[in-house]
């Protein structure tokens, strides 16, 4: 690497999941043209890359909230193109997060045309923030995770997350937001894979908006919305509807 390039992920290298970050590279040669490029591994061992090539200033500066790509996975001024541009090496594979407390590292760096490498940095992506509580739940059928934001003033909307894989990254983002929110699988009473089940019950989904009400007695916050989040296959059947039920009605 070089001691007179230096790499700077702005305003700090540690940030929540869906914050911007501004990407700046100083010291080059005046008109020098680099490769900036990131890599990540999601939790499954897959490698996702990108990369961009940038023509410095005068100064020997690129700002990626104001220069150009000029080509690579992306092309014109995009601040997060090394981020949204990202590809997994293995075909056909998608990026898994689902871990909370967990941060994902993400390898931005900056090279010389022939490869070397000049400068690095390190980019912490954390998917809850200071402040959010994270508690597991198992009462009853209902086994998942509830989130509640930072503070007791309110009142917090609530949401019930249905997923069918053990994710709790939509329901962490949302917590750092403002809202409290359950999440849960489809599969009653346990995360697992969704593939064998043909049938699930909507007393389960009530059995889990109950407790959120319950929830709003012991910390002081009121149920002031009901979100329901989630993904069904056209093959999947319930065993009754929300038309069925009024209590679920949303």
């Amino acid at each position: 690497m070089s001691s007179q390039v230096r790499l700077r992920l702005l305003p700090r290298a540690r940030c929540l999941f869906d914050e911007t970050i501004k990407v700046k590279v100083e010291g080059l040669r005046s008109r020098q043209v680099v490769t900036m490029r990131a890599r990540l591994t999601d939790e499954k061992g897959v490698v996702f890359s990108s990369s961009a090539t940038y023509r410095a200033d005068g100064s020997g500066e690129v700002d990626l909230n104001r220069d150009p790509s000029l080509g690579g996975t992306y092309v014109g001024v995009e601040p997060m193109g090394l981020l949204w541009s990202m590809r997994p090496d293995t075909m056909h594979k998608r990026f898994q997060k689902t871990k909370s407390l967990e941060p994902q590292l993400v390898n931005f760096s900056v090279h010389e045309e022939e490869g070397r490498i000049l400068a690095e940095e390190t980019n912490e992506r954390l998917l809850i923030g200071d402040g959010v509580s994270r508690v597991p739940v198992k009462e009853g059928r209902i086994s998942g995770i509830l989130f509640t934001p930072p503070g007791t003033a309110g009142p917090f909307p609530a949401i019930l997350d249905m997923s069918t894989l053990r994710s709790e990254r939509r329901a962490s983002l949302l917590a750092n937001k403002g809202f409290v929110v359950l999440t849960i699988s489809l599969v009653e009473g346990k995360f697992e894979s969704f593939d064998n089940v043909r049938t699930f019950h909507l007393d389960h989904f009530k059995e889990a908006i109950d407790f959120l009400k319950q929830q709003s007695k012991r910390w002081s916050f009121s149920f002031v919305q009901k979100f329901v989040f989630g993904k069904i296959s056209p093959n999947k059947k319930a065993t009754a509807s929300p038309a069925q039920n009024p209590k679920m009605g949303y």
